[in-house]
């Protein structure tokens, strides 16, 4: 019998995986819990090292920075050490790459980070930057663009798979160091590279993925300016037309004027010009329409790069719902036959109009419909909609995690207030928002019938027929109806337009 008292499951430290990244600017160290399709971090740090910051001019690494990436290396052996992670990948890119002294250093950096370190060529970077990207979305259509400090990778991306790529010397320590800090040199170097380019997109790019901190950075400039209220980086998508005009912004500002905008990383201050260049060329050159924002690059690549082609196919969000329903719900099981239960009222009435993307969002609400149970009640219709909307997941949009967390928080109360999070709910339209809240109405009802127990609610059926929707219940269960179930069955009927009935019937 399973039992509700066990309130998550403790990871096995054993399974997880760190993995190591010697970028030409910072050296990160990312910890997941395991290596499923959707990675949980446990752990994340970064120290800006700037390798890359005298390669271009002087051919090799530079030394204030080896003492600084040597010193986090060491400190990273002892922090996977200490959590018992015994799976740990080590790459390096470009400037390691490039420099006369990469072996040295490399030599050093394997002995204090106590793995094999992998120098990614100019073709790995870009095949697991697209690795990345397809991890965060399973759908992407157009090209991925990783910018790191030493270079910039391009490559096509669409139906799951993705092209050959190409490697561009445009990095913004590099553009830093040849230039002397010029930024009108750096343009010139921008415009050379792209000008000597062996690469096309195969077609027209409807996308722009962007990948690197810098260019995170940028886009959260963007969210300062139009006030955005959702400051999830995670696939937040930029009109190319605003994209380019940013960028063009920045690259004509000192960092000490860039020091008055908030919400920018300090350390990032002096590359991003630089970054923005970068940007405003490329985004000129491939054409796409809009720049969406991947949180997911090289790392999250090399933990997709190793699941099997069975794995891939795993939707992520559904994943990461099914986890957490596993980690804070009362009993797994429950999530599934909530599905069933539901299910009919996306088969016909006003639901039935749902897309895909939607009857995603709806088995995932399924999936989460018990994770605030043990929360004070007056709170878990908030709690679970602020947790929605800031979780680490990836497969959905913004709007979609403003639906998923409605749905969720009308299962715990309808007509909830929403407080802090009026400004969010703007970017679900209207018609979405109804819809949200009568699947987070119909889980309220199947929590009501079941008691949040499992299999009580097998057997009750939802039948939506035109102006009217009927509970069907099982001979054998209808001691479990009551008021309470009377009222709850009014409330979704209510919110898809239609009266309400019940009917005792074993058909």
């Amino acid at each position: 019998m399973p039992t509700a008292l066990k309130l998550r499951e403790v990871p096995d430290l054993s399974e997880g995986v760190g993995i190591i990244d010697i970028g030409s600017n910072s050296v990160r160290l990312v910890v997941y819990a395991d290596h499923r399709r959707t990675p949980i971090p446990i752990f994340n740090e970064k120290v800006l090292c700037g390798l890359g910051r005298t390669v271009g001019t002087t051919g090799q690494l530079d030394p204030a920075g080896i003492d600084r990436a040597l010193a986090a290396l060491a400190r990273f052996r002892g922090l996977t050490r200490a959590l018992g992670i015994a799976n740990v990948d080590a790459v390096a890119t470009a400037a390691v790459r490039e420099a006369s002294n990469g072996d040295y250093f490399i030599e050093r950096a394997e002995h204090l980070c106590g793995t094999r370190i992998s120098i990614l060529s100019g073709q790995d970077e870009a095949r697991y930057a697209a690795e990345g990207v397809l991890a965060g979305f399973p759908d992407a259509d157009g090209i991925v663009g990783d910018l790191g400090g030493g270079s910039l990778e391009l490559v096509d991306i669409a139906n799951g798979r993705y092209g050959e790529g190409v490697t561009l010397p445009v990095g913004p320590l590099r553009l830093m160091d040849l230039s002397g800090n010029d930024i009108g040199k750096a343009r010139k170097l921008v415009t050379d590279a792209f000008s000597k380019m062996d690469w096309k997109p195969e077609k027209s790019a409807k996308n722009f993925y962007a990948v690197g901190g810098n260019w995170r950075n940028l886009a959260r400039m963007h969210m300062h300016g139009e006030d955005y209220p959702l400051r999830i980086l995670q696939a937040y998508s930029v009109r190319k037309s605003e994209a380019v005009e940013i960028a063009r912004l920045v690259s004509g500002q000192s960092a000490k004027s860039l020091e008055r905008v908030p919400d920018i990383s300090r350390k990032r201050l002096e590359t991003l010009p630089y970054a923005a260049l970068v940007l405003e060329k490329t985004l000129e050159t491939i054409g796409a329409s809009k720049m969406v924002i991947s949180a997911y690059g090289v790392r999250e690549g090399l933990l997709y790069a190793r699941l099997t082609a069975e794995e891939r196919r795993v939707d992520p969000l559904l994943s990461w719902s099914k986890g957490v329903g596993r980690r804070l719900g009362r009993f797994p099981e429950h999530g599934e036959e909530l599905e069933r239960f539901t299910a009919p009222l996306f088969k016909t009435g006003p639901l039935m109009t749902a897309d895909k993307d939607e009857r995603r969002l709806h088995q995932a609400a399924c999936h989460l419909s018990d994770m605030a149970w043990r929360i004070h009640p007056d709170y878990r219709s908030q709690h679970v909609l602020t947790e929605i909307l800031r979780a680490p997941m990836s497969g959905i949009d913004h709007a979609g995690r403003v639906y998923l967390g409605l749905a969720v928080a009308n299962r715990y109360r309808s007509g909830l207030g929403t407080g802090d999070h009026d400004h969010v709910l703007a970017l679900l339209n209207e018609d979405r928002t109804r819809r949200a809240s009568a699947v987070g109405l119909a889980l309220r009802l199947g929590h009501t019938i079941s008691a949040g127990a499992p299999k009580l609610v097998t057997g009750f059926r939802l039948k939506p027929e035109p102006g009217m929707l009927t509970l069907l219940v099982p001979s054998a269960k209808r001691d479990l109806l009551g008021e309470a179930v009377a009222k709850r069955l009014s409330a979704l009927a209510r919110a898809l337009g239609v009266e309400a009935d019940i009917e005792v019937s074993d058909v």
